[in-house]
């Protein structure tokens, strides 16, 4: 599965959710595994176990990693026709299935960001799965970098690839921050960001911010032991801001109420350019550039993470 430079290796297990049986509540909903003597998880992706309602139309997913071993006969796994309605009416909901284990029901178009974001569902957080389009959560590129820097129990900075993903973080930063200081009219950018990405309301602001996280990115990828978890940080905030400027660029041509969205409209064009303080030419063009360092540090974290 592939979506914004982000790629998951998935393996789906799936059966029918039908309701338990006469002898059971009347609320008891399962699946029942058939034709397998235990689950495989995928090395290096991730493994799904769902479940299908026509009744409901929402997926019911289970925690693949509660169900290693041999299953025995015919076992059944359950969730309630109370979270299957839930699921349907919010888009997502969990059952706390006791003993820190969570089964969630998800509308078939939130199934891609559960997969984004499984280990956290299945340790009871849904918001990811369910944050607005206008939280980074939202967005694959984004989400995936924090997920890594957040989660990796350390980094081997002498794996394969390694040497040559840094160099071309680096080049990337660099042509971001020409991008900034050609007209050499702004003053230098304060290193260590650490507030998460909200509304764009000051243009100047966000460039500084911009700005700011290059240079963290490149100050520490030029050392010789990176603070990985702060250029993760750095790099995720670029590829979010990238992802906003594309949302903003597109709202802007369909602008209905000037009074109440002609600051919305100021912001992204002096983002872009008309500012005075960037050297780029075209929103596609810083796009490219953010989006372009966040792939590149993914794949850099990829290479050096341990898990």
């Amino acid at each position: 599965m592939s979506r914004d430079g982000v790629n998951h290796v998935v393996k789906l297990y799936v059966w029918n959710l039908s309701h338990g049986g006469k002898s059971r509540s009347q609320d008891e909903y399962r699946i029942q595994v058939t034709g397998i003597e235990a689950f495989e998880p995928e090395q290096n992706g991730r493994t799904l176990l769902l479940g299908w309602s026509e009744d409901f139309k929402v997926f019911a997913g289970f925690d693949v990693q509660r169900r290693l071993g041999t299953l025995g006969a015919s076992p059944s796994i359950q969730i309630t026709a109370k979270t299957l309605k839930t699921g349907l009416e919010n888009g997502a909901s969990l059952q706390d299935k006791t003993k820190d284990e969570f089964a969630a029901a998800l509308q078939p178009e939130r199934l891609g960001r559960y997969v984004q974001h499984l280990s956290a569902a299945h340790r009871g957080d849904l918001d990811p799965v369910l944050a607005p389009e206008g939280n980074p959560a939202s967005d694959p590129l984004a989400s995936e970098i924090t997920r890594i820097g957040s989660e990796a129990e350390g980094f081997d900075l002498t794996s394969d690839r390694a040497a040559d993903l840094r160099a071309e973080i680096l080049a990337g930063v660099a042509d971001l921050l020409a991008g900034f200081d050609l007209d050499g009219q702004r003053a230098p950018a304060q290193i260590g960001h650490n507030r998460p990405p909200g509304p764009v309301e000051d243009p100047e602001d966000v460039l500084t911010e911009v700005e700011a996280a290059a240079r963290t990115i490149k100050e520490e990828l030029e050392t010789d032991e990176p603070d990985v978890r702060q250029v993760a940080e750095s790099g995720s905030f670029l590829a979010w801001m990238g992802r906003m400027l594309f949302v903003m660029k597109k709202e802007v041509g369909h602008i209905v109420d000037k009074g109440k969205d002609i600051a919305r409209e100021h912001a992204v064009k002096a983002i872009v350019g008309t500012a005075g303080t960037t050297a780029v030419v075209n929103t596609g063009e810083i796009i490219d550039m953010l989006r372009r360092v966040g792939v590149a540090i993914l794949q850099w974290l990829q290479q050096i993470s341990i898990f």
